[in-house]
């Protein structure tokens, strides 16, 4: 499916193998879970910081994001930049069964690796979080190539969290991401094309002080000391 070559779990350390074979990166894939390997770190799925904030959902408290965006049950969100799926998990979960959450994810491994995490993880004590893992719709494919396919108001809120804007999470091992993930922002024809797309509005993370925000043209609505968000306006819903 990917088109990497494959061999058969070698008895040794994977470190040992992966020097062997002159190897970055490994995808481990055993009968019940995929786990990625890089320069001795493993990273297997897990809904991490969405399973807080959906949780937080439940018990009547807000989430930032959808805040941001208005969400509310039956609503369309387009994630262009799905990495491990917490936004759109928790996009999923406050648009509920009548909504629509679709992720974009540009790195074939990614895709593969946070579907089949979605599809398959059972969250121990709170269905609504498996619930709203099993509502994402996850696309391997790029925004800058789908998004001028789409109708005009298709989706009442568009979502930009680029590469440039993630964490490094040392605990929880999501910098892994960053060995695979498609790095990058929207470009101004992306932005153009998100604000013809959404309805209600597009919204995008960037790090602080938001020169991307400012240079494509979103105001800065939410910050903390090193995040901040900034969100476009479209047609008043």
């Amino acid at each position: 499916m990917l088109g990497y070559p494959y061999w058969p779990r070698p008895a040794g350390a994977l470190e040992d193998f992966a020097a062997a074979h002159s190897l970055d990166a490994l995808v481990v894939v055993g009968r019940c879970d995929m786990v990625l390997w890089a320069r001795g770190r493993y990273l297997r799925y897990h809904p991490n910081a969405a399973a807080l904030r959906i949780i937080n959902l439940t018990r009547g408290h807000g989430d930032a994001l959808a805040d941001l965006m208005q969400l509310k049950p039956g609503d369309r969100v387009l994630d262009c930049t799905c990495g491990l799926g917490a936004d759109a998990m928790s996009a999923a979960h406050c648009v509920g069964e009548q909504g629509h959450v679709l992720a974009l994810e540009a790195s074939p491994l990614l895709a593969l690796f946070t579907r089949r995490g979605m599809a398959h993880y059972e969250h121990p004590t709170t269905a609504a979080i498996t619930h709203a893992m099993r509502r994402v719709h996850i696309n391997n494919e790029r925004y800058q190539d789908l998004l001028p396919s789409l109708a005009d108001n298709s989706f009442d809120a568009v979502y930009f969290d680029p590469m440039f804007s993630h964490t490094i999470d040392l605990a929880n091992g999501l910098d892994l991401v960053r060995n695979f993930a498609q790095a990058g922002g929207p470009s101004p024809d992306d932005i153009a094309q998100a604000r013809r797309v959404a309805r209600r509005c597009v919204i995008m993370k960037d790090r602080m002080p938001g020169h991307a925000l400012s240079e494509l043209g979103f105001s800065l609505i939410k910050k903390s000391r090193r995040f901040g968000y900034g969100r476009i306006d479209c047609t008043t819903p």
